[in-house]
């Protein structure tokens, strides 16, 4: 749902960016505000999904679960706003729908197998999911090393989320 928020935030106002661009607003205020909005889109979901979630499972510690869930989101909301420009509404849907699905649901997911497949370490979730498993079955803390390739995968997805806003802007 994050990355859909991402995308749809960046496509419904990008016309509106434009004409904001044009006046006195910079890029980057644009952006700040835009990417508040998809932040807090995405913090609801995920709020809801771990509401859901806390029903039936109980984690060892909610907090580190709770943050590699944030994570994730985040990291797929950026994703959402570099889609949206290049593949449209619908293609960016589509694979918005997929991608995730790919990565959480099959690559990092614990059920299928302890370790995910070589190929699964170079996805986007890949280091908040293994920060979630922590968090979910553990008492103390001992994914740093997740935890910072999350934080990379985030902050490189951010750097590259704003340059793709710059470029609709710009349009």
């Amino acid at each position: 749902l994050a990355s859909l928020a991402g995308l749809f935030v960046i496509l419904d106002s990008a016309q509106g960016d434009r004409r904001l661009s044009l006046t006195s607003f910079r890029p980057g205020e644009i952006l700040l505000v835009r990417a508040t909005v998809i932040a807090v889109a995405s913090i609801v979901a995920t709020a809801a999904g771990l509401a859901i979630t806390a029903m039936s499972f109980d984690a060892v510690n909610w907090w580190v679960f709770v943050a590699a869930n944030v994570l994730v989101a985040l990291t797929y909301s950026m994703i959402g706003v570099m889609v949206g420009p290049v593949f449209g509404r619908l293609g960016g849907l589509y694979l918005l729908l997929l991608l995730p699905f790919i990565d959480v649901g099959i690559a990092q997911n614990a059920m299928f197998d302890a370790a995910p497949p070589r190929w699964g370490r170079f996805l986007p979730a890949h280091g908040a999911v293994r920060v979630a498993m922590d968090g979910a079955f553990t008492p103390s803390f001992d994914e740093w090393g997740a935890l910072l390739l999350a934080a990379a995968w985030l902050a490189i997805l951010g750097v590259l989320a704003a340059v793709s806003f710059r470029r609709v802007v710009a349009t």
